[in-house]
């Protein structure tokens, strides 16, 4: 079993750097193997939207006019049995280079469908097996109470785990106002977490 972490942070240190490794830690001591991909490593483009991916929904992988490093990121992510999505919060929402990488994915790792006479509703292409993920996420000022007003990220990590990879999210962390500290329970529940996909991981 392979878990593949994508992380939109652009820090090898800190708040999310720590529950990343942790929950890393977490699934390697259950078995499970894990490769991590950083978004500000990588040559990502802004989406054009040209359509291009749209317009073919038999492909496993959708074509894109973009040479860049989602064709292999994307293949990585097929290949996958499990994902760790993590981001920074930026005024509630997935940072930029996240929210980039949700574009250029969803047509690609997703097909154009219907739904409820809705056109362009993406649907995964990544059909062949059902994944798993966790999501994390960390906000400089908002405390965690208050999350339900300031967390759009969370939800678009969970909707790009469902939506483009065919994984269904089994838990979440929301580590709120870590300009003041981190709490020491954070990094033990992304240890946790880890563990808990882990165990989905190794049950299927």
């Amino acid at each position: 079993m392979k878990v593949l972490l994508i992380t939109a942070n652009p820090k090898r240190k800190g708040a999310l750097a720590t529950l990343t490794s942790e929950a890393t830690r977490g699934l390697t001591d259950s078995g499970i193997e894990v490769e991590e991909i950083r978004l500000a490593d990588c040559d990502i483009g802004y989406c054009n939207f040209c359509f291009k991916c749209v317009r073919d929904p038999e492909s496993a992988i959708g074509p894109c006019s973009q040479n860049d490093d989602m064709r292999w990121i994307l293949e990585k992510a097929k290949a996958a049995d499990g994902f760790v999505m993590a981001t920074q919060l930026s005024s509630g929402h997935a940072n930029a280079r996240f929210k980039t990488f949700v574009e250029r994915a969803t047509y690609t790792a997703g097909r154009d469908s219907t739904v409820l006479f809705v056109k362009g509703f993406p649907r995964s292409r990544f059909t062949d097996k059902r994944r798993y993920a966790i999501t994390l996420a960390t906000a400089g000022g908002m405390p965690s109470w208050l999350r339900v007003f300031c967390n759009t990220a969370t939800k678009q990590m969970v909707e790009l785990s469902h939506l483009a990879f065919n994984a269904r999210v089994v838990g979440k962390l929301y580590a709120g106002m870590i300009r003041s500290g981190m709490r020491k329970r954070d990094p033990l529940r992304a240890y946790q977490l880890g563990q808990k996909l882990a165990s989905q991981l190794n049950a299927k």
